[in-house]
């Protein structure tokens, strides 16, 4: 055990959409795609100097002593799942953290699950504290960069999205523009609320929910606030951003609800949103999302 702390690149990479797996393959079968996933991407992390700190369900938590092995890790790991049935999303942060018998913890870790939350599949994800470490031969593979927000950071987070396939710094997109433009057009989220029904798309989304009558979609809840919550695209996902006093509640398909307050959540696959109560203990009716690839 120590108390003494030091920088670290920490790494989070998980399964995208993998409660949805086992609706379409099966318990059986999903659980062995992700036990294979599992072991894809910690032996990943080790050939390339990094230790992975810990597994949890479908995701893996380690650490590097430099950027650019975690950029090596983080590449090797989606390399390892070109040809696979499951598709993972990978982000890294270096930052101060605290070791303690096998494992660290710290606001940096923190802030490197949050960053691989806003990667969509098959991707990879750095902050500016990463990004600014890496040497010459592997920053040419940062490519676009974006902002977001993080509970409990005062200022806005910058990410750059990294290259991994077999791409030069000749074709890499140069900007979040371009990035955008390269999205798919046909996501589209839908979301139904009682006799409520919107479909909302890349170029049509601007979805606030709430107490109040003035929202696209207005809640019979007293623990929801007025202007609760707040439904984006951006940076090619749908993106929740809690407004509220009492937080808000998502619950993706086949997980636990995830509590957001004054912070932000990409909303993937399906589930439901409920403002300012559980969704197992609200007594009103939540709010239906899912999202459709067409």
């Amino acid at each position: 055990m120590s108390g003494t702390s030091q920088s670290l690149t920490i790494l989070f990479a998980d399964i995208g959409s993998s409660a949805q797996l086992y609706d379409t393959v099966g318990d059986a079968q999903a659980h062995r795609l992700v036990a294979d996933s599992l072991a894809r991407m910690k032996w990943a992390v080790s050939a390339n100097g990094g230790t992975v700190l810990r597994t949890v369900g479908d995701s893996v938590l380690a650490s590097f002593p430099s950027s650019d092995q975690a950029f090596q890790g983080a590449r090797a790991i989606q390399q390892n799942h070109q040809d696979q049935k499951v598709s993972v999303r990978v982000g890294f942060h270096t930052g101060s953290v605290i070791p303690d018998d096998g494992d660290v913890y710290g606001h940096a870790v923190n802030l490197a699950a949050r960053v691989a939350a806003f990667a969509r599949e098959d991707e990879i994800v750095a902050t500016a504290e990463s990004v600014n470490q890496l040497s010459a031969e592997y920053s040419q593979f940062v490519s676009s960069v974006f902002s977001i927000d993080v509970k409990g950071v005062p200022e806005s987070v910058a990410v750059h999205r990294m290259l991994w396939r077999d791409e030069s710094a000749a074709t890499r997109l140069s900007s979040s523009e371009d990035f955008l433009a390269a999205v798919p057009s046909g996501n589209r989220m839908r979301l139904e609320y009682g006799s409520t029904r919107l479909n909302a798309g890349q170029r049509c989304v601007d979805v606030y929910m709430g107490r109040s009558e003035d929202n696209q979609i207005a809640v019979l809840n007293d623990e929801a606030s007025r202007k609760h919550a707040h439904i984006q695209f951006r940076h090619g996902q749908f993106i929740l951003r809690d407004l509220s006093t009492n937080g808000t509640y998502v619950k993706k398909q086949g997980l636990q609800a995830f509590f957001v307050h004054r912070d932000s959540i990409v909303l993937d696959g399906q589930g439901v949103i409920s403002l300012g109560v559980s969704p197992e203990l609200s007594k009103n009716e939540v709010i239906a999302f899912e999202l459709i690839q067409e």
